[in-house]
């Protein structure tokens, strides 16, 4: 049987270079961060559509206060907090729906740090 529920896509959104404006972890907690405000207005507004959103960094456990502080600072809304990833090249794996596999089931978007380019998606 077909699923006919509305699918939404979910996005892995990593904070320092793509949300907000890259600083070191030394400056997390004492320099209020600078929104990119186009990765910031399209999230929101696929979180709004319905996505699910699952923000990502390779920031320690230990910042953890301080980067929900500065999401809700920017205004970012968002469903999971992911913290602790490694910062080398992240892959997305996922599986091809074998009744639809013209619909890509996972991809990727790179961004210039500081830079948003969301209109890429």
């Amino acid at each position: 049987m077909k699923d006919t529920t509305t699918k939404h896509p979910t996005y892995f959104v990593d904070i320092d270079g793509t949300l907000i404006k890259y600083r070191s972890f030394q400056e997390i907690g004492i320099t209020k961060p600078k929104a990119i405000k186009s990765v910031l207005e399209k999230i929101n507004t696929e979180f709004d559509k319905g996505a699910h959103i699952v923000v990502t960094s390779a920031r320690p456990e230990a910042l953890r206060r301080e980067t929900i502080e500065e999401l809700f600072h920017i205004g970012l809304r968002y469903h999971q907090l992911v913290l602790g990833i490694g910062r080398s090249t992240r892959y997305l794996v996922n599986d091809i729906d074998p009744e639809q596999p013209e619909i890509p089931r996972a991809v990727a978007i790179n961004l210039i740090r500081n830079n948003g380019g969301i209109e890429l998606f």
